[in-house]
C-alpha cells in the first residue's frame, strides 16, 4: 500500500485553531469553575473534550495491532462508571485486557500506590515511562515490567509512536 501525504502550508488553518483554542479554553474553565457546567455550551464542550479519550483509546488500539502490540488497559473505577460499557465494547471486539487500576493514597503525592487486577509486576520506575521517554531518558524495563503509555496523554501519541518505531528497529537489530 502507498499512501500520498500532502503538505501545502505552513499554518494549522485558521478556523479550526480558533475553535480548538476556545473549546480548550472552556474546557480548562469549566475544569477550574465546575459552576460554568450549568451552561449548556459548556457543559457540551465539556463532554465532547472528555470523550476525544474514548477515540484516543481506539486509535491506541488499532495502532497497537498494526505494530504487534498486545495491549493491557489499566482503567480507574471513576473512568469504568463513565465510559464502562464503550470499554468493554471495545475489550469484546478487539480482544483485549482491561484491566481494574487503582491509586491507593492521595495526590499530589507522586508516589503513592498503583495497583492492577489482575496484577501486575510493576515498580515505581514504570509509573511515569511515557514521561521519562518524553523527556529523552530512556529506561531499562525488569523482566516482566511493561512501558506505561497514558490514555490521558493524547498529545504523547507521537513520542509513542517514535517507541514503537525504536523498539522495531532495536528488535530487528537483534
Amino acid at each position: 500500500m502507498k499512501v500520498l501525504h500532502d503538505w501545502d502550508r505552513l499554518w494549522i488553518d485558521g478556523g479550526w485553531a480558533r475553535k480548538r483554542g476556545l473549546s480548550l479554553l472552556c474546557y480548562y474553565l469549566s475544569r477550574k469553575f465546575p459552576v460554568l457546567l450549568r451552561i449548556k455550551y459548556f457543559r457540551e464542550n465539556h463532554e465532547v473534550i472528555e470523550s476525544e479519550q474514548m477515540t484516543y483509546m481506539e486509535t491506541l488500539i488499532k495502532l497497537d495491532k498494526l505494530s504487534g502490540v498486545s495491549p493491557i488497559f489499566g482503567i480507574r473505577a471513576v473512568i469504568r462508571t463513565k465510559y464502562g460499557d464503550q470499554i468493554d465494547e471495545l475489550a469484546i471486539r478487539h480482544g483485549l485486557d482491561v484491566r481494574l487500576h487503582t491509586h491507593i493514597g492521595e495526590p499530589p503525592d507522586p508516589d503513592r500506590e498503583r495497583l492492577w487486577d489482575p496484577p501486575l509486576s510493576q515498580t515505581r520506575d514504570t509509573w511515569h515511562f511515557d514521561t521519562k521517554w518524553v523527556m529523552g531518558e530512556r529506561l531499562a524495563l525488569a523482566p516482566g515490567e511493561l512501558p506505561v503509555w497514558h490514555v490521558d496523554i493524547p498529545h504523547y501519541l507521537a513520542h509513542y509512536i517514535d517507541y514503537l518505531y525504536m523498539r522495531s528497529v532495536w528488535d530487528n537489530d537483534k
